[in-house]
């Protein structure tokens, strides 16, 4: 079968509105003057897909939103981007997934977040054969998906690898009771992408190599752990393992930082590179998209990445 795209990008899509910098919240009724605001693209999900698009790849995104205003603008700004939008779900009666994000001046930042649409996807038989005709499928959002969690995305990752997809994976937020929910997943996952601090709630230590051999033992094909500062760990199933350093730049916000890296990292694969070029681009990626406000920022096209890939000062970790 010839792909239909490079990458279906399956699970959480939220509207993010994003402000900078924010040191206090107004008591009472008053106010308070900040740089900007800005609407993003984001969740696990859409989060990646848009890196995805703007590295030029092919990408169809399988998602649900709302019937309000919010719906209105995620899927305009997704087809502005060149992004097949065909196969999102558009709930009646239901709010599209948002959240606030106060961004303090050293990027770090409070959630405020309203589940809405995206607790209720579940990705029908007839969206599921449209996704699996991509070379890659990346499912996002798994603990935060009720409708989608457990058996349903262990079903829709093994169908993806009977149909020769390549299979990436990526949570949010983990807490310590979702390692129940991840590790069904990981006999059908090639490259799983959490942070440390999901890896940690759930595996119970900050040590990269010892989370990444836990899940290797569950049956993933590789784990590529961000951790943040200080770049990756990648571990594979065939015996490879190396740490990423981060590039050194002037982060303003880290939001959607993991999953510019996801992104980065299935356009890497998209195009058949190596594992280690694959990392380096996904941190390139994750990088530029530090340097603006809310998920994509800054980043401009595969070219302009691997230039930056190729010139930007490697960051000293002080790991």
């Amino acid at each position: 079968m010839t792909p239909t795209h490079d990458v279906s990008v399956c699970g959480t899509y939220i509207l993010d509105i994003v402000g900078f910098p924010v040191s206090e919240i107004p008591p009472g009724g008053s106010r308070l003057f900040i740089e900007e605001i800005r609407l993003a693209v984001a969740g696990t999900a859409g989060g990646a897909v848009v890196p995805c698009a703007r590295l030029g790849l092919k990408a169809l995104a399988v998602g649900a939103v709302g019937s309000d205003e919010k719906a209105d603008w995620l899927l305009n700004a997704m087809v502005s981007e060149g992004i097949d939008i065909s196969v999102m779900e558009r709930l009646t009666d239901c709010q599209t997934s948002a959240t606030i994000l106060p961004i303090r001046p050293d990027g770090s930042r409070p959630v405020l977040h309203a589940r809405a649409a995206a607790a209720r996807l579940r990705i029908s038989p007839e969206t599921q054969e449209r996704a699996l005709k991509a070379k890659i499928v990346h499912f996002g959002g798994v603990g935060s998906l009720p409708n989608m969690d457990g058996p349903p995305t262990v079903e829709f990752l093994k169908a993806a690898k009977a149909a020769g997809c390549i299979t990436t994976l990526d949570l949010i937020q983990a807490r310590p009771e979702v390692v129940d929910l991840a590790v069904p997943l990981m006999p059908y996952v090639d490259f799983f992408l959490p942070s440390i601090e999901e890896t940690s709630a759930m595996v119970g230590s900050d040590d990269p190599e010892t989370c990444a051999r836990f899940f290797i033992e569950k049956g993933v094909g590789g784990c590529a752990i961000s951790l943040g500062e200080n770049g990756s760990f990648v571990m594979t199933r065939d015996g490879r393992q190396f740490s990423m350093p981060a590039f050194q730049v002037a982060v303003r916000d880290t939001s959607g930082c993991g999953d510019a890296y996801s992104g980065g990292f299935i356009a890497g694969l998209a195009r058949d590179w190596d594992i280690e070029d694959c990392a380096r681009l996904a941190t390139a990626t994750a990088s530029i998209v530090a340097t603006g406000l809310g998920s994509g920022a800054n980043l401009k096209s595969f070219e302009d990445t691997v230039e930056m890939m190729k010139s930007l000062p490697v960051r000293q970790s002080r790991a």
